[in-house]
C-alpha cells in the first residue's frame, strides 16, 4: 500500500505573498463559535436542518439533498444554478413522524431514500419539474428474532448492478444483534426482504461493484465485502478511523472511502480488495492534528480528481487522482457534509450542515422557527464554479489554512505569549446547559440584557462575586448546540462525525439513542472490548493525561447507573480506577451542595436526602479533597460534573427552577471556598464552563455561556471581552498542565488571558449561602406547566427534546405565566412524550 502524507508545496506562502492581504482576508471572514473562520464561496440555497446528504440524478438536472436534523425534508435544487425547485414534504419538516436519514439513491427517475428510525425505504418519483411524489414503501424494520426496542435504522443506499435489488445499510448496533449492523437485500419487484447479512458497528454507506456489496463500518474502521448471492462476507478491508462515506469511479474499479476519523481517504482495488494508496488529507506541515473530518466525496465527471467534503475545516479538499494527491481546498460554509458535481463537471455544490450564519441570537424569534438553537440554525448549499475554484485553488487553499489558523503558526504563538503562573493542579468543573444573558445579563459593564436574565444575583451571588472578582468574560461561547455534543466538545475539543449526524436526530424525539456519552444504546461497549463510536479523533482529555503521565481523577463524568445502583461506574476504560464512585451522577433529585442543610431544610418530598452517606456532590468530593490535604498530594487534574443548574422545570415535589439553579451556584462557592482556604489554592486553577447553552435566551448567540477561570493569579475585577470559546478552556488547562492539543481545535484556541506573574488575587474566597427562601422553594402542583414539565424533563437524562420546552417553563415559572416572552407566541411539541423517548432509546 502506498501512503501519501500531503503536504501541499504552497503551504507556508501567505496570502500577502500571493497579493491577497491577510487583513482583508479577515475582515470578510466571519469566526464561528467554535473559534475557526469561515467564507463561503458561491451562492446560498436553504434546505433544512443539518443536510447530511446529495445525489445528483441520472440526467444531471436535479440534486436531491436529505437531511438528519430537527427539520427534515427532501430538497430538489436545480444542478447547475443550485435554486431549490421544491421540499417534499411541503410542511411539517420537524414532525417526528416525518424522519429522513443518509441514504439517497436513484433508479432511473425513482428515487429511494432512507427513513431511519421508521425503519423504512420510501420511493418517490421525480418529475420533469423536478417535484417529488410517493410511490411505495419498503418495510425494513427488524426480522422477528431481532425485533426489539431499538429500530434497524436504515441508513446508505445501493442498487445491484442489474437493478433488481435494493441495498439497504442497518446502521443500529446494539445487544440484540450481537453489536453488529447489517446489509439488508430486497428485491425490487416485491419490495421483500431477500437477505439480511450481519456486517460491522454502525454502518453508514454501500457502494456495488463486480457483483460485490461494500459496506462503511463507522465504528470498527473497516469495510465488509460481501457476497450478495451468497449472503456472507467476504472479507474485511482495514481502512482509516470512522469511514463514512463512499464512491466508485465510473467503471467500478476504484472505491474510495472518507475515513472521518483519521482525515485519510483510502483507495481500494475492487478486484484484489486491498487498499492501494491512503491519502492524508491534512496539509501536513501547518494542519498537523486530527479534526479535518472528510464526509463525503464525489469525483469529477472526467475521473481526474476528487472532491471531498471537510467537515471541521469548513472547506472542500480536491485530490488531484494523477499521484493521489491534496492538490488544494475551496472554503465552504460552516460543517460541509457532501459534495455533488454536475454532469458536465462545471458546477460543485456543498451542503454546509449548520449553514453560513456565523451568530444566531435567540433573544427573539428566529424566521419563524423559534429560539431553540439546534432548530434556528438553517443548513445550506453552496453553489460554486469549478473552472474558476480551480483557477484560485493556490488563493483559496491559503484563506481555508487561515480560516482554520493555521497559516500563521498560532498554536506557537499562543504558547509563546500564554502567561504562566505557578499551577501545578487544575479543577475543571462542566455545569449544565445556561446561556450568559440568563446568568450574568445583569451584571454592570459587561454585554448583558438584563430583561433575559433569569438568575440574577440574588439565585447566582458566587459565581456573580467569582466573575467580579476573578473576571468576567461576556464573549465566551460553548462550541456546541446540546448536551450530547457539549459533552464531547467539553471534553474532547470537538465531536466525531458520528455525534455531529446524529445529535440533532436525537433531540428532535425521532427515537436516535443517546450514544455519546460513553455508551451505544446504553451499553458501555468498551468494557466489553468494542471502540465507543461516538469518540472525536485523539479520544478524551483523560486520555490525554494517561498518555502524558499527568495523574487525574473523576467526579461524575461518563459514568453508568441504574436507579438504585450504589456505586457509580465508568463507563470507559481509562476512567476505571479514577472515578469517585460515590459521586452521584446525572439525578436532578440529587443536591449539588449542602446549601439545604446549612439552612437546617429538610430534604424535599423528591429529592434524595443522601447517598452512600453524603448528602450533595459537594460533600463526597469534599471527603477525598480533605484526603488531599492530609496527604499533601492531589492529582494534577480533577473532573467535577455539577448538573444542578439543568433543572427539572416545575415538576411537582422537586426544587424550583431558582431553587436548582442557586444550589448548583453555592456548590461552585463552597469548591472555590474548600480550595481558597487549603494549601493548595496558590497553585491550583479552578475552571467552570456550561457543557452547553441550550436551555435559554442570548441577545449575542445561542452558544454565548457564562465561564469562570479563578485563581490566584487572576488579575482583580477584569472585564475581558475578547473571543473565547469551550477550546480556549481546554487548551488554557493543557498549557496549565504542560500538555500537548488534541486537535485542530484546541490546537489554535486562544487561551484565556486572566493570569498574571505573580498572586495578585489570593486572599481566601468565603462562599455565600443563597437565601433560605430560594434554596427551600419547592415546585407545587400549580406551578406554571407542572403537569408538562412532570411528563415531558427526565430527572436522570439531559439529553431531550423537552429543553424546547424547558425554555418556555422557565420563563413562565420565573418571570410570570403572563409576562410577554421575548418572542412570537410559543409553538409546543404536544406530541412528544418523555415515556415514548425513553422506550426508544433503550433496548
Amino acid at each position: 500500500m502506498r501512503i501519501g502524507r500531503s503536504a501541499l508545496s504552497f503551504a507556508f506562502l501567505s496570502l500577502a505573498a500571493i497579493g491577497v492581504s491577510v487583513w482583508a482576508y479577515q475582515a470578510q471572514s466571519t469566526q464561528l463559535v467554535t473559534g475557526k473562520f469561515i467564507s463561503p464561496a458561491g451562492t446560498q440555497t436553504d434546505v433544512g436542518s443539518f443536510p447530511a446528504n446529495m445525489v445528483l440524478s441520472p440526467d444531471g438536472r436535479f440534486v436531491v439533498v436529505t437531511n438528519t436534523g430537527f427539520r427534515e425534508q427532501l430538497s430538489v435544487l436545480d444542478a447547475k444554478t443550485g435554486a431549490l425547485i421544491s421540499k417534499y414534504p411541503e410542511k411539517g419538516q420537524g414532525s417526528r413522524n416525518n424522519s429522513f436519514y443518509y441514504g439517497l439513491v436513484f433508479n432511473g427517475s425513482t428515487l429511494y431514500a432512507s427513513r431511519g428510525s421508521l425503519d423504512k425505504v420510501d420511493s418517490y418519483s421525480l418529475s420533469d419539474a423536478g417535484t417529488l411524489t410517493t410511490v411505495a414503501s419498503i418495510d425494513d424494520k427488524p426480522p422477528e428474532g431481532r425485533r426489539g426496542r431499538v429500530p434497524n435504522f436504515p441508513a446508505g443506499l445501493a442498487l445491484s448492478e442489474d437493478g433488481k435489488s435494493l441495498y439497504v445499510v442497518n446502521n443500529q448496533t446494539h445487544q440484540g444483534n450481537d453489536f453488529k449492523g447489517s446489509l439488508d437485500i430486497f428485491d425490487l419487484a416485491t419490495s421483500t426482504r431477500i437477505k439480511s447479512i450481519p456486517v460491522g458497528g454502525f454502518p453508514l454507506a454501500v457502494a456495488a461493484a463486480n457483483g460485490k456489496a461494500y459496506v462503511s463500518n463507522e465504528r470498527d474502521g473497516n469495510v465488509s465485502v460481501v457476497d450478495p448471492a451468497k449472503g456472507t462476507v467476504l472479507s474485511t478491508i482495514t481502512t482509516g478511523d470512522n469511514p463514512t462515506s463512499m464512491t466508485l469511479d465510473s467503471k467500478k474499479e476504484t472505491l474510495f472511502v472518507s475515513n472521518s476519523g483519521s482525515d485519510i481517504i483510502s483507495v481500494i482495488d475492487t478486484h484484489s480488495d486491498k487498499v492501494t494508496h491512503s491519502i492524508l488529507l491534512r496539509s501536513g506541515d501547518l494542519l498537523r492534528v486530527a479534526g479535518a473530518t472528510p464526509q463525503g466525496l464525489v469525483l469529477t465527471p472526467d475521473g481526474k480528481r476528487l472532491f471531498v467534503a471537510m467537515g471541521d475545516l469548513n472547506a472542500v479538499a480536491i485530490v488531484n487522482l494523477d499521484g493521489y494527491r491534496l492538490e488544494g481546498y475551496i472554503p465552504a460554509g460552516w460543517y460541509p457534509t457532501s459534495v455533488a458535481v454536475g454532469q458536465d463537471g462545471s458546477t460543485l455544490l456543498v451542503a454546509n450542515a449548520k449553514g453560513v450564519q456565523t451568530r444566531n441570537p435567540n433573544g427573539k424569534d428566529v424566521n419563524g422557527l423559534g429560539q431553540y438553537g439546534p432548530n434556528i440554525i438553517e443548513g445550506t448549499v453552496s453553489r460554486l464554479d469549478v473552472p474558476t475554484a480551480l483557477r484560485d485553488l493556490k488563493q483559496s487553499t491559503l484563506v481555508v489554512l487561515n480560516n482554520n489558523l493555521a497559516a500563521n503558526h498560532t498554536e506557537e504563538a499562543n504558547r509563546a505569549a500564554f502567561v504562566h503562573p505557578a499551577i501545578e493542579h487544575v479543577i475543571y468543573v462542566i455545569k449544565e446547559n445556561r446561556t450568559y444573558d440568563q446568568f450574568f445579563g445583569d451584571l454592570p459593564k459587561a454585554n448583558g440584557d438584563a430583561s433575559l436574565c433569569l438568575f440574577p444575583r440574588e439565585v447566582t451571588p458566587n459565581q456573580h462575586a467569582l466573575a467580579e472578582r476573578f473576571g468576567t468574560l461576556d464573549n465566551f461561547y460553548v462550541c456546541a448546540e446540546v448536551s450530547a455534543d457539549g459533552w464531547n466538545w467539553s471534553t474532547s475539543g470537538m465531536a466525531s462525525a458520528y455525534t455531529e449526524r446524529n445529535v440533532f436526530y436525537n433531540y428532535s424525539g425521532r427515537g436516535r439513542a443517546y450514544d455519546f456519552e460513553g455508551t451505544n444504546n446504553g451499553v458501555a461497549v468498551e468494557l466489553k472490548g468494542m471502540k465507543d463510536v461516538a469518540t472525536a479523533p485523539n479520544g478524551y482529555i483523560w486520555d490525554q493525561c494517561a498518555r502524558q503521565k499527568v495523574s487525574y481523577r473523576n467526579y461524575g463524568w461518563f459514568v453508568t447507573f441504574e436507579d438504585g445502583d450504589k456505586k457509580e461506574a465508568a463507563s470507559k476504560k481509562a476512567l476505571q480506577n479514577h472515578t469517585n464512585g460515590d459521586f452521584r451522577h446525572f439525578d436532578m433529585a440529587y443536591a449539588d451542595s449542602d446549601a439545604w442543610l446549612k439552612h437546617g431544610l429538610k430534604a424535599m418530598p423528591g429529592q434524595l436526602a443522601e447517598f452512600n452517606g453524603f448528602p450533595s456532590r459537594f460533600s463526597a468530593w469534599r471527603k477525598d479533597f480533605d484526603g488531599f490535604v492530609a496527604k499533601g498530594e492531589m492529582p494534577k487534574f480533577q473532573m467535577l460534573r455539577l448538573p444542578k443548574d439543568h433543572t427539572t422545570g416545575t415538576t411537582p415535589g422537586l426544587g424550583s427552577p431558582r431553587a436548582c439553579v442557586a444550589d448548583n451556584d453555592y456548590a461552585v462557592g463552597q469548591l472555590v471556598d474548600a480550595v481558597s482556604h487549603s494549601p493548595f489554592w496558590k497553585n491550583t486553577v479552578i475552571c467552570v464552563v456550561e457543557d452547553d447553552a441550550q436551555a435559554g435566551f442570548d441577545h449575542v448567540d445561542s452558544h454565548r455561556a457564562p465561564a469562570l477561570i479563578i485563581s490566584a493569579y487572576n488579575e482583580r475585577g477584569k472585564l475581558d471581552s475578547r473571543f473565547y470559546n469551550t477550546d480556549s478552556m481546554l487548551r488554557t488547562m493543557e498549557l496549565l498542565l504542560g500538555m500537548k492539543p488534541l486537535n485542530s481545535y484546541d490546537a489554535v484556541a486562544s487561551p484565556i488571558a486572566l493570569f498574571s506573574k505573580n498572586a495578585v488575587n489570593s486572599e481566601p474566597y468565603d462562599s455565600i449561602l443563597p437565601l433560605k427562601e430560594i434554596i427551600g422553594d419547592v415546585n407545587e402542583s400549580t406551578a406554571y406547566r407542572a403537569a408538562d414539565s412532570a411528563r415531558l424533563i427526565s430527572r436522570f437524562t439531559e439529553e431531550s427534546l423537552p429543553d424546547i420546552e424547558l425554555n418556555d417553563i422557565l420563563w413562565g415559572a420565573i418571570k410570570g405565566a403572563k409576562t410577554p416572552r421575548p418572542t412570537t407566541p410559543h409553538t409546543r411539541w404536544k406530541s412528544f412524550d418523555r415515556d415514548d423517548r425513553e422506550e426508544k432509546t433503550k433496548e
